[in-house]
């Protein structure tokens, strides 16, 4: 019997020995566990710095566990990819409404993360820069259905697949401005219907796909401006009715076509400054019934016809600038500065190559007329002579020791904002801006005429004075009861 007690106690101490192995390995198992835990980000707070090895790193207003509002991420080497175990890490924040990724390294981020936005219930205000994304495949921020305002510039995106940004039904900020897009194909902006703000600045569009903004019924503003866009037509902006700005400057655009821009029924302003626009058709701007500010500076026209804005009675601001514009007649302008809110409008035709002659004679019946902005837009106004018109201009000069205007020997002329050539008449020299003259420097009665309206003279033995009041546009002269000062204008244009 004794035997067999002490062979249990041996059993019985051999199996405690046993157990206290066990236990202390699983113990030692925890313990490396628990060091591998704190430096792998898969359990970790996105917003704790204190670990330097991940290649991502968030400053956040807050480092409490979900507690932080935005967050500032940045990627410091390539490497990452799509499924890496750190994206599950930002499911410590999901309270995060404000997270940025700035990019510093090339090819540091190559792909939209989207396991990490997937954590964020509450984000409203994304921002990507300086990554190398490429292309943004279908369906690329599904998941972000609270989504407000995204910018993704500088990241060199190149492709846009359809249904990219569909489905984001809260985005109404969307940017994507310096990167490289070269065509906007149909289906690429879908189910967005609160986006207001799209701006394509700075890429290289060249192709638009007719019907690629056709479900933005609630678009306010569109920015295309910067790229290679050398045609508009009609259809390009089909489904755009609420539109109310549209910016094509730097651009391409060599002329406007009839009805270009009809679907676009609520626009106020569009800008198509500094492309390579030399002709515009009557009906370009037809149905722009709502257009207050219409700018075409720094183009190639060569004249501006009056049935070209004829039907836009809300116009209030003109910008014909730094074009090639030799003469203007008040009939063009008319229902510009003739609308019922004069004080806000303005029409800026400084830095053409005008002739100095009686065409221009409304200019100063106008400038008398109004102030303000209007006012000082006339007085920019500069003209240069035509040698062939006589000398009144430069006899006036000589004798009037109170004036002093400028005598032009030659009939060359710079555009101011990049020293074009401009090269017109015959023999072909280039008028520089320094023998522009201001109208307003030059007394209206020494204005020559041109030879048709000398002619007309001739034949209906006007006066010269006359001869100049038919330059206000077809022979109205404003109507002679508008205001004083026009009265007494034409007074001391009879009795001169």
């Amino acid at each position: 019997m004794e035997r067999v007690i002490k062979l249990l106690l041996i059993i019985a101490s051999l199996m405690t020995v046993e157990l206290s192995l066990t236990e202390s390995k699983v113990n030692d198992l925890k313990k490396k566990s628990k060091v591998l835990n704190y430096h792998q980000p898969l359990y970790g707070n996105i917003c704790e710095v204190e670990d330097r090895r991940p290649k991502v790193h968030c400053y956040c207003d807050s480092r409490a566990p979900r507690s932080a509002a935005w967050a500032d991420c940045w990627v410091f080497s390539p490497g990452l990819s799509e499924d890496d175990p750190l994206w599950s890490s930002f499911s410590s924040q999901p309270l995060i409404q404000h997270l940025i990724f700035n990019v510093r390294s090339d090819d540091a981020l190559t792909f939209v993360p989207a396991k990490a936005l997937v954590r964020l219930d509450t984000l409203r205000h994304l921002t990507i820069q300086f990554a190398t994304l490429k292309t943004i495949p279908p369906f690329a921020f599904t998941n972000s259905s609270s989504l407000k305002q995204m910018n993704l510039k500088s990241n060199r995106i190149t492709n846009l697949e359809m249904n990219s940004f569909s489905r984001l039904m809260m985005l109404s900020n969307l940017s994507l401005e310096d990167n490289q897009i070269s065509e906007l194909k149909r289906g690429v902006f879908f189910e967005l219907p609160n986006l207001h703000l799209l701006h394509l600045t700075n890429n290289n569009l060249s192709l638009i796909h007719e019907g690629c903004f056709k479900h933005l019924n609630n678009l306010v503003e569109l920015k295309l401006d910067s790229n290679y866009i050398s045609v508009v037509t009609r259809e390009m902006f089909e489904g755009l009715e609420n539109l109310a700005r549209l910016d094509l400057k730097n651009n391409k655009l060599t002329m406007i076509g009839n009805l270009a821009f009809s679907e676009l029924w609520g626009l106020k302003e569009l800008a198509l400054d500094n492309n390579a626009i030399e002709y515009i058709s009557e009906r370009s701007f037809g149905g722009l019934t709502q257009l207050k500010k219409l700018t075409l500076s720094g183009n190639k026209l060569t004249a501006f016809y009056e049935d070209i804005i004829e039907d836009i009675r809300s116009l209030l601001i003109l910008d014909l600038s730094d074009n090639l514009l030799e003469t203007m007649s008040y009939e063009t302008i008319r229902s510009v500065v003739e609308s019922d809110q004069l004080p806000s409008t303005a029409i800026y035709l400084d830095g053409n190559p005008f002739t100095c002659d009686c065409r221009l004679s409304w200019v100063y019946a106008l400038r008398n007329k109004t102030s303000g902005a209007l006012r000082q837009a006339l007085d920019r106004i500069t003209c240069v002579s035509d040698p062939t018109l006589g000398n009144q201009i430069n006899q006036q000069s000589e004798t009037d020791t109170q004036t002093e205007h400028k005598i032009f020997d030659s009939y060359e002329y710079y555009e101011d904002k990049d020293d074009r050539e401009v090269l017109y008449d015959e023999p072909k020299k280039v008028i520089t801006e320094s023998n522009a003259e201001k109208l307003m420097n030059i007394p209206l009665e020494v204005l020559p005429c041109p030879k048709e309206l000398q002619s007309l003279e001739e034949s209906n033995h006007p006066v010269q004075n006359e001869i100049r009041l038919k330059a206000f546009s077809k022979g109205s002269v404003w109507r002679l009861d508008c205001t004083v000062s026009v009265v007494m204008l034409a007074l001391l244009l009879v009795y001169s």
